[in-house]
């Protein structure tokens, strides 16, 4: 709210002061949805983000296209329409109450595999018992039928198998969705399968511009 209400705008901003006080009809939402409260959850998460703001808050259409809908663009990364109130209460809460400064984009000065993906690796891997191996796509898992290690991994393809005792999948919904119907061992867990292939991920890409002049007093807001 206070995006809305208390940052210095532009003298050319589009937004009236009406539409900066309309902000104000999104309280009574935000001071009942619990952010550990399942309840809340479950209440909020069957209204789309646009019906509370537009409909139920009375939020302006400038406040919202202006505001409101850039802000759903960057923290849940979705349209108001494709997104749960309770996402973006709480995303909202997230960064306007608990951790504001989190909200500001700190570019890296040099290449993010050399700042900070190889310093990484290499402390990994001082360790002595942590193997970093790129290119190297894990194409099926299967429970192994012999003593010993409990699963199989195949990895791109054919091309080399790694028998293991665990498997910790750090990765995306899609990713997930996709390698379910080659993972025996995913396939038998009730219900996961038609679970996991209902998920959707998220591609952001970020693009810095490099001005060859001054562009002049940049809008505040």
């Amino acid at each position: 709210l206070d995006v809305a209400i208390l940052t210095e705008f532009d003298d050319q901003s589009r937004l009236t002061v009406r539409d900066r006080i309309s902000g104000i009809g999104l309280l009574p939402a935000w001071a009942d949805m619990g952010q550990e409260n399942r309840d809340s959850w479950l209440r909020y998460d069957t209204i789309s983000a646009e019906n509370l703001f537009r409909s139920i808050a009375g939020v302006s259409p400038n406040l919202y296209r202006e505001v409101v809908s850039p802000l759903l663009h960057v923290l849940p990364m979705t349209p108001g329409y494709d997104c749960s109130a309770a996402a973006a209460l709480s995303c909202f809460h997230v960064f306007a109450l608990q951790a504001r400064g989190a909200f500001d984009v700190r570019w890296c000065r040099g290449s993010l595999t050399e700042k900070i993906f190889n310093p990484w690796i290499q402390k990994l891997q001082s360790k002595g018992n942590v193997q970093v191996r790129g290119s190297s796509k894990v194409t099926a898992i299967n429970e192994s039928k012999e003593g010993g290690k409990q699963f199989i991994v195949s990895v791109n393809g054919d091309e080399e198998v790694v028998h293991c005792d665990a498997v910790v999948l750090a990765v995306g919904a899609t990713t997930a969705g996709r390698m379910i119907d080659s993972c025996p061992p995913l396939l038998s867990v009730p219900n996961l399968a038609s679970q996991w292939k209902g998920l959707r991920g998220v591609s952001c890409v970020a693009v810095r511009l490099f001005l060859t002049k001054s562009a002049g007093d940049a809008i505040k807001a």
